[in-house]
């Protein structure tokens, strides 16, 4: 039996991390719920997990009666988040039922024993250093977009980390662009490098967004563990091998043009307007003075739009899916951004004018 006295909005915080992480489409039930357990005199304990990725939290409580439980973790969360912020009376009564009592609701959820849930990982003797969460969630959001979505493509469904102890590097790829994001911040030294899988990321992204306090960074047990405060994640990563990323980045280029990103944006959003909702193919059109944006969609129409531009070399054309210069474009803050060219085959460098800390590469299509 498990008895305690815990703060509706504290629990609610906790809650919607934990289900974020909980798994609702899993064959295996358990992986949908949330472990409550009590830590102590006047701590509760709350878990979750789906095998890939891990949530744990230590929460103050006023505890009435030493035990555990295991419930649904979306409907508990959306239980706790409905009521008043006020003091939540939890306990459990026959057959493992969950009661919530606040002021005259009450609810009564069907649960599990917390012995049947699955071990998380153990985050207390991981070597974890203090790291720059603003600079890790920025350099999350530059590199998560281009992380594939494909599921038969294990060794791209993740983000590569690589750190020297004072550097730490992030890279990404789908197989049709690259993001590559750096930072100088003190970080554990990896041996080697890891593969961090998208969703551990996505809900790293969110603790990251919602919490307060120091963010610190760990590898151990074949996990990634992030901690802030009193909540830690964990992600597993992939046992896969990333591509040489290296070799994609070009190393020179021929051509290279200074533009205003919100202009370029703003163009590009409406000449893929016409362009197919397949491919969101457009061309680049370049010659002294000018860049032109095309769609031609034969089913639809035809789009231009012009840019002028510090150049005076060579025509060319090159053909991209302007979702993927979108996607970069969104994900940096500069004003001015650098476009890197060589030929109509060869793929293109998008980065932050004069900063070397971040860089996506995008390869062309044909027409």
């Amino acid at each position: 039996m498990i008895d305690f006295r815990v703060n509706s909005e504290m629990l609610a915080g906790a809650l919607a991390l934990a289900s974020g992480v909980a798994d609702r489409k899993s064959q295996v039930p358990i992986l949908a719920n949330v472990v409550l357990r009590t830590d102590g005199p006047q701590a509760l304990f709350i878990g979750a997990t789906d095998l890939t990725v891990s949530f744990a939290a230590t929460l103050s409580a006023e505890i009435r009666h030493n035990g555990g439980v295991t419930v649904g973790a979306r409907q508990l969360f959306e239980i706790v988040r409905a009521l008043p912020a006020t003091e939540l009376d939890v306990r459990t009564a026959e057959a493992h039922l969950l009661e919530i009592r606040s002021g005259r609701s009450y609810f009564k959820l069907l649960g599990l024993s917390d012995q049947s849930a699955p071990k998380l990982p153990d985050h207390r003797e991981v070597a974890f250093s203090a790291v720059d969460g603003a600079a890790f969630r920025d350099m999350i959001g530059k590199t998560l977009f281009s992380v594939s979505t494909d599921e038969t493509r294990y060794h791209l469904s993740g983000v590569l980390f690589e750190s020297d102890g004072t550097r730490l590097r992030m890279v990404s790829t789908d197989g049709h662009r690259l993001s590559m994001a750096e930072r100088t911040m003190a970080c554990p030294k990896l041996a080697q490098s890891h593969i961090v899988p998208r969703k551990g990321l996505i809900e790293i992204n969110r603790a990251l967004e919602t919490l307060e306090g120091q963010s610190e960074l760990g590898f151990a047990q074949g996990h990634l563990f992030v901690r802030i405060g009193a909540v830690c994640l964990a992600a597993k990563v992939i046992d896969a091998q990333f591509p040489p990323y290296e070799q994609v980045v070009p190393k020179e280029n021929a051509r290279w043009l200074d533009l205003d990103r919100v202009a370029l944006l703003d163009a590009l959003n409406r000449i893929k307007l016409l362009s197919s909702e397949k491919t969101r193919g457009i061309r680049l059109r370049l010659e002294p003075h000018l860049l032109e944006l095309s769609s031609d969609n034969p089913d639809l129409g035809l789009a231009k739009e012009e840019l002028e531009v510090a150049y005076d070399g060579a025509p060319m054309q090159i053909g991209f899916n302007a979702r993927y210069l979108i996607d970069v474009l969104t994900h940096i803050d500069d004003k001015v951004v650098e476009l890197g060219l060589n030929g109509e085959l060869d793929p293109c460098v998008l980065r932050p004018k004069d900063r070397t800390d971040y860089l996506s590469v995008v390869m062309p299509v044909r027409r």
